[in-house]
């Protein structure tokens, strides 16, 4: 797995903070900015896809901040959350965010299933917004933004990127 162009590497790497690992852009934002990844898959990393845009992190991280995580689970209910976690474990070989799968959890209904669960938002939003997997959990979270991603006349990375495009 490779990176789209010397230019995404060099885009994700900033938006990281670090060199990232083996990844592919999964999303793009407005300004054309790889805005969610998708990693190589390895073990020590059970994360396939990450949301690189620091807005929309931000964004994210306040509904979080608020409570976000545990009205998620309240709203969207159990069956619709497990559905999601079986889809990506079909898929990649892991429950969304390495979740714990149905015989680790500790948190079990009284019939000895596993409760769904939802670590952080944006684990599934970055799996929505790259189009691997629509999902619930996503839809509620990016209903709680006025935008999933600021205009990129305001956004910090954007408008350094859009400078760059110019000169």
């Amino acid at each position: 797995m490779m990176a789209d162009s010397d230019r995404d590497r060099e885009l994700v790497t900033r938006q990281l903070g670090r060199e990232p690992l083996a990844f592919r852009v999964a999303a793009r934002c407005p300004a054309g900015r790889p805005s969610v990844i998708e990693n190589e898959r390895r073990r020590e990393m059970p994360t396939a896809f990450w949301i690189t845009c620091r807005s929309l992190q931000a964004a994210i991280s306040r509904i979080e901040a608020v409570g976000g995580v545990r009205q998620a689970m309240e709203e969207i209910g159990e069956t619709a959350i497990n559905q999601v976690h079986d889809a990506h474990l079909a898929s990649y070989g892991t429950r969304v965010a390495g979740v714990g799968g149905p015989i680790e959890r500790s948190d079990k209904s009284p019939e000895g299933e596993s409760v769904g669960s939802v670590k952080c938002l944006h684990a599934f939003t970055a799996l929505h917004l790259s189009g691997a997997l629509p999902n619930p959990v996503a839809e509620w979270t990016l209903a709680r933004l006025e935008d999933p991603y600021l205009d990129p006349t305001r956004c910090p990375g954007c408008k350094e990127y859009l400078l760059e495009q110019t000169e």
